[in-house]
């Protein structure tokens, strides 16, 4: 603070009050927050008091100011000076004009109305004859204008391009990349080349950030300016600018930077521009390859080998620029240093490019880097197995994983990035189906975490669906059976394999006995697995029943729900028998009792039934536990009572035009029910095959969690 005091308040000793002296030095005895907050609560009621007082001298006001600048520094609100900061800020006085723009830049930004209250001034500062004025009117512009001002000052910075001190020209360039960053669909190439082109070097170099941006979004547009990037980058290397350019001796490795991203974006995909690079940068490692005299020059030097080593990655690949990142790879990961780090990013990006090169080379040293002592060092081994697995080493990389999952070393976090480049790498790169769920349950059984945990749960059961080996399935039913304990990793995979696989209700008893241990998200899953059953399989026992029906009046709108629609399918399979080959059995069940007028009309439990369903719709549209996902409309069954077959959807309100032939369209259940109208000789509408498919979240504490879908209905075995 006491610099801060001096550079704002300067040689003016005599300006200092005791009121001012006393409030510097409140803040430093100040020994807690809360002594702090009663100081300086106190002194912004007193500014707002006084600022309201009226007129006061420059010095006063000049005092107000630097306590602002006190207050916005220590985290409280100084905006209500506002107004005050403005009106110093055109002062004729150089002193105080300073104070006024430097507390303008602290309190504004280039989102509030109040910045514009500066323009005039501003304008007349950059019309000024005075360098100094003009220099801080340049250095407020970038900060507080933004694109409603840009037409205000854009022809006078264009002037000041051409201005005769190399300060003024240098700080127009930063404003006009700040005008582009506003406005990035306006561009002055001739102006941005002008600037590139000039005479002194620190005007050359404000220019490149403006390429760079440009470059990275219009790389094909500047593709004829390669050869100019290059040569100033030579001319750098070797040393041609000035000594103020050098850090600590190493020639402007800002700059140098700068060059090669520039370079990267230029020559992506290009081959004949790529080819054009290869000398300036082999000019570049070798210069930042040698000896430096000091520490500070040789970390410039690993920072712009850093990114010489992405550039020459990025570019079109040249195999003797490949060899010559390879070599500084192994410099960098062999290092004793934190230059192992940058090895390891240089390995991850040379494994999406060149993942033979990374196979050839590299792997048995990342596979000793996965037992570092260092946290960061192993996370970053890990990511280049996981950028470099292939089914050459898909083997061996999982044996490596998965030991150091097992490891009582590894952190959560560490675990679950091994869980999920196993899961990732395993589905493109995996021997044979059957190895690929065996290698997720062992995960599974070492526990790699409840993130990783929940997304193999929904890869395995989203392979299952989808893969046709049978054995594979067979491995995940043994495994799912075998488990029983609600703790488990596996007990969300068990519940799930109930519903799909379970032929006999005696593994469903099993879970029903301790249904009170589940959380609220597993016995939705269990709910649900048992709708699946009685669907295939019959009726629910009495035991089962009687486990279930006490839910039917749970708190849980959902589990509520889920438990009704468990024990009215049961009474509609106990009368008419399990029904095979439906996606959604509640859905299908609902349009066929709809469709059969013979039966649902004069069967007066059947109409109970449909009555409860009404019910049941009203409780699902309110609470939205089901998606209905558009689907490819199939060719419908013939209902019984239903002599006119239809496509899916086609019924009033399916929410799809079929006249003009959409194959997809959205219908709700309301579509499939028959109103009561208390006769029982008005025929029930014939109705068609619902043209959706229930989806239901699995692995998720919450129905509404979109991270996956799984589909329980689809056909497994």
């Amino acid at each position: 603070m006491k610099n801060v005091e001096q550079m704002v308040i300067g040689t003016h000793e005599s300006g200092r009050s005791m009121s001012f002296k006393k409030f510097v030095k409140d803040i430093a005895d100040s020994k807690t927050k809360y002594e702090e907050s009663l100081v300086m609560e106190g002194e912004i009621e007193t500014l707002k008091r006084d600022i309201k007082g009226g007129y006061a001298s420059n010095s006063i006001q000049h005092e107000r100011l630097v306590k602002l600048i006190y207050i916005h520094m220590l985290g409280y609100d100084a905006t209500f000076g506002v107004i005050e900061t403005i009106k110093f800020a055109q002062q004729s006085s150089l002193f105080y004009k300073r104070v006024g723009y430097l507390v303008a830049s602290l309190l504004l930004n280039a989102g509030k109305q109040e910045a514009l209250l500066l323009c005039c001034t501003l304008t007349k500062d950059l019309n000024s004859d005075s360098v100094v004025e003009q220099s801080m009117a340049l250095t407020v512009i970038c900060q507080l204008m933004g694109n409603e001002t840009v037409s205000i000052f854009l022809p006078m910075i264009v002037r000041k391009l051409a201005h005769p001190k190399e300060i003024i020209r240098k700080k127009a360039v930063d404003v006009m990349y700040q005008f582009l960053c506003e406005m990035p669909d306006q561009r002055h190439d001739a102006h941005y080349q002008k600037a590139l082109c000039d005479p002194d070097a620190g005007v050359m170099v404000s220019a490149l950030p403006i390429y760079l941006k440009l470059t990275r979004e219009f790389p094909k547009e500047y593709v004829h300016m390669t050869k100019p990037f290059t040569d100033i980058l030579t001319q750098i290397v070797e040393g041609r600018l000035h000594n103020s350019f050098n850090y600590h001796t190493f020639p402007a490795p800002w700059a140098q930077i700068y060059l090669l991203q520039i370079l990267e974006n230029v020559g992506r995909n290009n081959q004949e521009v790529s080819k054009g690079m290869g000398e300036v940068l082999h000019m570049v490692v070798a210069r930042a390859s040698g000896t430096m005299t000091t520490p500070q020059a040789s970390d410039a030097a690993t920072a712009v080998l850093y990114q010489v080593c992405l550039t020459i990655l990025s570019i079109y690949p040249d195999q003797d620029l490949i060899h010559l990142v390879t070599r500084k790879i192994d410099e960098f990961v062999n290092s004793s240093s934190n230059k192992v780090h940058l090895g390891l990013q240089l390995l991850e990006r040379l494994s999406q490019t060149q993942p033979q090169v990374t196979a050839a080379r590299f792997l048995d040293q990342v596979y000793t880097l996965t037992c570092h002592t260092c946290p960061m060092v192993r996370e970053g081994a890990v990511r280049v197995l996981g950028a470099s697995v292939s089914s050459d080493n898909i083997e061996k990389v999982t044996e490596n994983l998965l030991a150091l999952i097992s490891s009582p070393d590894s952190s959560c976090e560490l675990k679950g990035l091994c869980g999920d480049v196993l899961v990732e790498g395993g589905q493109s790169c995996a021997p044979s189906a059957h190895w690929y769920v065996t290698m997720l349950l062992k995960i599974l059984d070492l526990s790699s975490g409840p993130e990783s945990t929940e997304k193999i749960i929904n890869t395995l059961i989203d392979y299952c669906s989808r893969t046709d080996e049978v054995e594979a399935k067979r491995v995940v039913q043994d495994a799912a059976t075998a488990t029983t304990d609600p703790t488990s990793p596996k007990a969300w995979l068990s519940l799930w394999a109930l519903g799909h696989y379970s032929q006999e209700f005696s593994e469903a008893g099993v879970w029903a006995g301790q249904i009170e241990a589940l959380s609220g998200s597993q016995r939705k899953c269990f709910l649900n697995s048992l709708l699946l059953m009685v669907n295939r399989v019959g009726p629910l026992p009495a035991d089962i029943l009687g486990v279930v029906k006490p839910y039917c009046s749970d708190p849980c709108p959902f589990l509520r729900q889920l438990a009704r629609e468990v024990v009215a399918l049961s009474s509609i399979a106990e009368m008419e028998g399990p029904m095979q080959g439906y996606s959604d059995p509640v859905g299908e069940l609902m349009a066929q009792l709809a469709g059969r007028t013979d039966v649902a009309t004069n069967n007066t439990a059947h109409k109970q039934l449909l009555q409860k369903f009404r019910k049941r719709v009203t409780v699902i549209s309110d609470d939205a536990f089901y998606d209905l996902v558009p689907v490819e409309a199939s060719p419908a069954k013939v209902l019984p009572g239903n002599t006119n077959p239809t496509t899916g959807g086609g019924n009033k309100g399916s929410g799809g035009d079929q006249s003009k032939g959409t194959s997809q369209s959205w219908v709700s259940y309301h579509e499939h029910i028959p109103e009561e109208t208390g006769s029982s000789e008005k025929p029930e509408p014939p109705l068609s095959q619902p043209a959706f498919q229930t989806v239901r979240k699995w692995g998720s504490p919450s129905p509404y969690n979109t991270q996956r879908t799984i589909n329980p209905g689809a056909p497994l075995c």
